[in-house]
């Protein structure tokens, strides 16, 4: 669907439409803060009455609408349903709509969400657990530790350390593993070992069956799904989401 200028006569339809689908499908907020934590994160604290008494469970999305039909999709690291306060992290990579609306953001701006909605469930997960992911995974890292599972392995792939890991603390995750990304992406057998010192773990003794929880680029996804299969881990104990892909669009 186009937007088009007064002289198409399209642009304020849209616009009533628009708006009468934010009424019935968004809640409403403000932003009480928006800070940088680090070279390319934003911590991002939204509140309001729309957001008490939400059934949030972790590893749940939120959808941030940007207007004009736009949304961007952030993993909230906390949910506060007394209080009616959520917190975001997002990357501000790239120079994308989600980007530009986290590093602009101000306190008491206005906010319009969509969700919470079912994306990775980190509630009923079985121990020992490792999450991989990368720059776009460190709320899910907060939101699983902030699940009970304070002891799960944390394993990303980032493009520069130093940042990512002053972002990690600034949101409380600790002795996360970071593996510096390579061009020909060989820096996945690193994270492959990885994997392989969870799977002997998890399962010694026999009882024991223990998660793998896979985020973040679709590629890299793939690549340690493959990994997983040549290991012999069941599908059953491996969930994957892909945040993002090379030439796309955020992923929803």
């Amino acid at each position: 669907m186009d937007d088009r200028d007064a002289t198409g006569a399209r642009g304020p339809a849209l616009g009533r439409i628009e708006a009468a689908v934010s009424r019935l499908f968004t809640r409403s907020a403000s932003v009480s803060e928006a800070v940088t934590v680090a070279d390319g994160f934003r911590r991002i604290r939204l509140a309001g009455p729309d957001l008490r008494g939400v059934a949030w469970t972790p590893g749940q999305k939120l959808q941030i609408m940007l207007g004009g039909w736009a949304s961007r999709t952030f993993t909230p690291m906390s949910w506060d349903a007394e209080a009616g306060v959520t917190e975001l992290l997002v990357y501000t990579h790239g120079a994308g709509p989600g980007a530009a609306w986290a590093e602009q953001l101000r306190g008491g701006e206005p906010c319009l969400a969509f969700g919470p909605r079912r994306s990775l469930e980190l509630t009923a997960l079985g121990e020992p657990v490792l999450l991989f992911g990368d720059e776009t995974s460190i709320g899910l890292a907060r939101a699983l530790r902030g699940a009970g599972f304070g002891a799960a392995r944390v394993v990303l792939e980032v493009t520069a350390p130093e940042p990512a890991a002053a972002a990690l603390e600034a949101v409380g995750v600790s002795g996360a593993r970071l593996v510096p990304r390579r061009p020909d992406d060989s820096h996945l057998q690193d994270v492959e070992a990885e994997l392989e010192t969870w799977s002997r773990a998890a399962s010694l003794p026999a009882e024991v069956l223990g998660s793998c929880v896979l985020s973040g680029k679709a590629g890299s996804i793939a690549a340690l799904q493959r990994a997983l299969r040549r290991l012999g881990v069941a599908r059953g104990r491996v969930s994957a989401k892909a945040y993002w892909a090379p030439g796309k669009r955020g992923l929803d």
